[in-house]
């Protein structure tokens, strides 16, 4: 009887802990904080439309509250144009996954790839994967956040 208990208590942790998980994967070959930065719309390979727009924004918003100096562009101009404009480094990156589940939660799962790039030498200074799913009460916006405060 005992063990039997025992075994529903077991069941019932991994299902509890196994329906939120997040993921942080990243390599910093330098910091970039001080560095004059561009943030531009990530590539949304999600369903969701401007999705690369939305976490580009979240992304801006992280960096600049941690004292990055950063600027938040529309995507249309070259590395060059950047250059000229007097930034040293560019931010962006990859949404591939920025949806509610479907079910009766609606979980937020959020899956992207960002990456640093030195524009002076064409050398990454930092990358990573982020991913994540929470509990329906959370926002895609708000695991985003998190998931990038986490990050920087």
């Amino acid at each position: 009887m005992v063990r039997k208990f025992y075994l529903w208590g077991v069941f019932v942790f991994f299902i509890f802990f196994s329906s939120c998980a997040t993921l942080l994967n990243q390599t910093k070959t330098r910091n970039f904080k001080s560095l004059h930065c561009a943030v531009v719309p990530f590539v949304n390979y999600s369903e969701t439309p401007l999705a690369g727009s939305r976490v580009a924004a979240i992304l801006y918003g992280v960096l600049r509250s941690k004292g990055y100096a950063v600027d938040l562009l529309g995507g249309n101009e070259t590395e060059s144009d950047l250059k000229k404009k007097g930034y040293v480094c560019l931010v962006t990156g990859y949404v591939n996954e920025w949806r509610y589940k479907v079910g009766i939660d609606g979980e937020p799962a959020v899956s992207i790839t960002y990456v640093v790039k030195d524009l002076t030498t064409g050398k990454k200074i930092a990358s990573g994967s982020l991913s994540a799913t929470e509990w329906g009460n959370k926002s895609l916006g708000l695991l985003t956040q998190q998931l990038f405060n986490k990050a920087f």
